[in-house]
């Protein structure tokens, strides 16, 4: 499957189920040895990563992809790894929607899916 295909059905469904009442189903999308920068916090593996998943404070979230980048992983043979950037507007519960910058390293586990081995989330706050 081509880079680019990978990035959009993942996209899709990451989002979808990240802004679905039921953030938990993201757990299958990382393995214990995920990591992730969320607002500057580093968590590693399932249990870390969803733990802050699950206890974010907003009672609905909705995220508008902007733009999206992809690339093969150099070094890495058969499409194993892909690299995506993501800028877009995040939106919860009743405040302002922000701009949100969001990246994703996914590479193929032993039964050839991809899952989340690396990821990075910022809000984009431009601070006087």
């Amino acid at each position: 499957m081509a880079f680019d295909q990978v990035k959009e059905q993942f996209l899709k469904h990451f989002y979808a189920v990240y802004d679905s009442p039921d953030r938990s189903n993201l757990a299958a999308l990382y393995r214990g040895d995920s990591l992730m920068t969320f607002e500057g916090a580093q968590l590693q593996g399932v249990e870390a990563i969803m733990k802050k998943i699950v206890e974010l404070p907003f009672k609905t979230i909705q995220h508008v992809v902007s733009t999206s980048d992809a690339h093969p992983v150099i070094g890495v043979d058969n499409n194993e790894a892909v690299f995506i950037l993501v800028m877009g507007q995040l939106k919860t519960d009743d405040d302002p929607p922000h701009s949100f910058s969001h990246s994703f390293l996914l590479r193929k586990d032993a039964t050839a899916n991809f899952f989340i081995a690396n990821e990075m989330f910022r809000l984009v706050l431009h601070h006087g």
